[in-house]
């Protein structure tokens, strides 16, 4: 019976009646300085009682600093209906039960919650307080010391000099397109995008951390075409024999299933480790024929694999650490080394296209063919890289990013203060950036089983038939 009036008092009693206790009597030291157990519900309702005694009324919470009449009060109301309603005010607020009586840290969201990834909210946020979002305050701003985007204090009406610092504790409901409003909107002072943007999808791993999703209608698109592609891939490359059988598909597909798993479960398996890593991803084959045209191909291929297998790593260690620090860093824009590896991986792949575009259009050596298709494909993954850096260097811009970090971005930020200098809003530029990169990245993934980039998925199949096979290479069809 106790349990539960204590468990009640969370709501509604205890707190009026601690309030008249304290209010009677003079605090004396352990009226402060103790701290009942809160994983328990009496504890818990002890402990927030004993806080509301000063914080629920504004007479009993205003403090003066700096002239201005700073209210704490909490009230009690905004944690009815709240996840919170259950949990003692020093379990997040950690560092007040002290003296002098103040927090340096305020509320530990951490301590509880993870890092939300790109699929929750569009993107990590890492750079956002928790509460900007998650509280129904509605004034946020960004802090020019720390360069977080934080909740503002709200100026009491009617307070001379005014009344700040008044927070409501009650929780935003996220899942309301409006609530990112507060802060993407075309006036907004923290440097976000005036446009809520989507979420990067599973096709976008090919080159980025993204969420293991499709949830805009150009990712499902893409996706579409390129699982078409691949099946009209897969329906010829049975239209011939398969291990002398030349009819059925079914056989042809048992037939394989069969290999393949001979082919993992056996020794073999070290020969096609063997390929992928000398004669795929090192392009050992191509080495063999020519330096300079290994070295174009390396800087394109190489580059987008590592991006690629960087990504799937990101992807996988953040949905079983979110909070480990390898993890945040990977999937933090403006980590150093995040920052220098993506501009450098983006410029090793320009570098490549650029000089294949030369070999096709300046040299022309007679033994490269300038076809269409060629020139698509490298159309396609030049533009693609080009948007990306210049998306990147507005996002800098419009975000504000302190020199000191944004600086090892080593192609974003000197884009980022080239475009200072430009008459643009990049509040409402950086969205068309973001999407004219996305349809670029979606048209190259679509079109790798139609055009000539189809050759990055049969040029590797036929490399490990040729081995596990033991196929004469100088009999290739």
């Amino acid at each position: 019976m106790t349990a539960l009036m204590l468990f009640a008092a969370i709501d509604k009693p205890m707190v009026s009646e601690m309030q008249g206790a304290a209010g009677a009597r003079e605090l004396v030291c352990l009226d402060c300085h103790r701290r009942p157990n809160v994983n328990t519900n009496e504890g818990v309702a002890t402990s927030r009682a004993f806080c509301f005694s000063c914080h629920a009324t504004p007479e009993s919470s205003t403090r003066n600093l700096d002239d201005r009449n700073i209210s704490l009060q909490v009230e009690a109301a905004s944690f009815q209906n709240s996840p919170h309603r259950f949990v003692a005010c020093v379990q997040c607020h950690t560092d007040v039960a002290r003296s002098p009586h103040r927090t340096d840290m305020g509320a530990q969201c951490r301590d509880c919650h993870t890092v939300h990834g790109e699929g929750t909210a569009s993107a990590p946020h890492l750079r956002v307080d928790c509460q900007a979002c998650h509280f129904t305050h509605e004034a946020v701003m960004q802090d020019g010391d720390t360069d977080r985007i934080r909740l503002a204090a709200i100026d009491g009406a009617g307070e001379m000099p005014p009344l700040t610092g008044r927070v409501d504790h009650a929780l935003q409901d996220t899942t309301d397109p409006e609530t990112c409003r507060r802060c993407h909107h075309d006036q907004n002072a923290v440097g976000a995008p005036a446009a809520v943007l989507p979420a990067k999808s599973l096709l976008c791993v090919a080159c980025h951390p993204a969420s293991w999703s499709l949830n805009h209608p150009l990712f499902m698109l893409a996706a579409l075409a390129l699982l078409v592609g691949l099946l009209l891939m897969v329906r010829f490359w049975f239209v011939g024999s398969v291990k002398g059988e030349d009819e059925s598909l079914h056989q042809k597909i048992g037939l394989t299933s069969e290999a393949v798993w001979n082919t993992l479960f056996s020794r073999k398996v070290l020969i096609v480790l063997k390929t992928l890593l000398l004669d795929i991803f090192l392009q050992r084959r191509i080495l063999k024929e020519s330096v300079q045209r290994w070295s174009m191909h390396a800087l394109i291929f190489v580059a987008i694999v590592v991006r690629f297998l960087l990504s799937v790593f990101t992807g996988v260690l953040f949905s079983l650490n979110p909070d480990g620090d390898l993890a945040l860093a990977l999937i933090d824009k403006n980590h150093p080394f995040t920052a220098f590896f993506y501009d450098l991986s983006g410029l090793m792949i320009l570098l490549g296209i650029a000089w294949a575009a030369v070999q096709r259009f300046v040299v022309k050596p007679p033994h490269v063919l300038t076809e269409i298709k060629d020139n698509i494909a490298l159309g396609l993954i030049g533009l693609l890289v080009v948007l990306g850096f210049v998306a990147a260097g507005a996002r800098i811009a419009m975000t504000g990013i302190a020199p000191e970090v944004a600086v090892h971005s080593f192609i974003g930020y000197p884009l980022s203060r080239l475009m200072d200098l430009l008459p643009l809003d990049w509040r409402i530029v950086y969205p068309w950036l973001w999407y004219a990169h996305a349809v670029v990245g979606l048209a190259f993934i679509a079109s790798l089983p139609y055009g000539k980039l189809k050759h990055v998925i049969n040029v590797p199949l036929t490399y490990l038939l040729e081995e596990v096979d033991g196929t004469d290479k100088s009999k290739r069809v």
